[in-house]
């Protein structure tokens, strides 16, 4: 029992005096100065190098006069030589006149002279390939009216109506259909003309008529 009662107050104080060791150790950790960390400081200077290259200009030294006057000295000059005279007696030779009897006379100008012209053939019957009827004009038609016209073209190569070159050669009435002729034609095409196997432009007639359902 006594050794009991000894041994329990022996324990506390060793557990005191521990724990009290453990918090003097913390406590000096806490206390310890931090070790400063060294950070470089680094700073960038960009330096420009400045280069100056000067060419160097070479000039050629003068040419001594010597040198000069030597060469054109050196230079050969020529002469032009003067044309030789040859003089060669010829032999007299009588010919004899011999007369053909042919006279030739000729023209002191080309004026008169006149170069044929190509000429176009009329064909008042031309092949029709595609046609286009023309528009009945209103005034006609209010006015029951009927007549015909007749008109000369060009046909080209192509088989088509050359521009500009429908003519009215006929009117009947005069004047009332006109218009709606030469903007229907030109719009017609034709069978071409062939000569040695070429296409050749030609005049052609046709008649165009106007006429009202009964």
């Amino acid at each position: 029992m006594l050794r009991f009662m000894v041994s329990v107050p022996l324990a506390l104080c060793l557990s005191l005096l521990l724990f009290y060791l453990l918090a003097l150790i913390t406590s000096v950790d806490d206390l310890r100065v931090p070790e400063k960390q060294f950070i470089p400081n680094l700073d960038f200077l960009l330096v420009r190098q400045e280069s100056e290259i000067e060419l160097r200009k070479r000039q050629l030294p003068p040419e001594p006069e010597e040198l000069v006057q030597q060469q054109q000295q050196e230079i050969p000059q020529l002469q032009p030589q003067s044309a030789l005279a040859v003089n060669v007696d010829l032999p007299n030779i009588d010919l004899p006149e011999i007369d053909m009897g042919i006279q030739i006379s000729l023209s002191p100008s080309l004026h008169n002279l006149s170069v044929p012209t190509p000429t176009m053939t009329m064909d008042t019957n031309p092949t029709v390939l595609s046609q286009f009827p023309p528009r009945y004009p209103q005034r006609a038609l209010r006015r029951r009216q009927e007549g015909q016209v007749v008109v000369e073209f060009t046909i080209t190569e192509m088989g088509t109506v050359k521009p500009g070159s429908v003519v009215v050669v006929e009117s009947t009435p005069s004047g009332v259909f006109d218009k709606a002729v030469l903007r229907a034609i030109q719009r017609w095409r034709f069978k071409t003309r062939l000569v040695n196997g070429q296409p050749v432009p030609f005049k052609a007639r046709q008649k165009l008529e106007f006429k009202l359902e009964k």
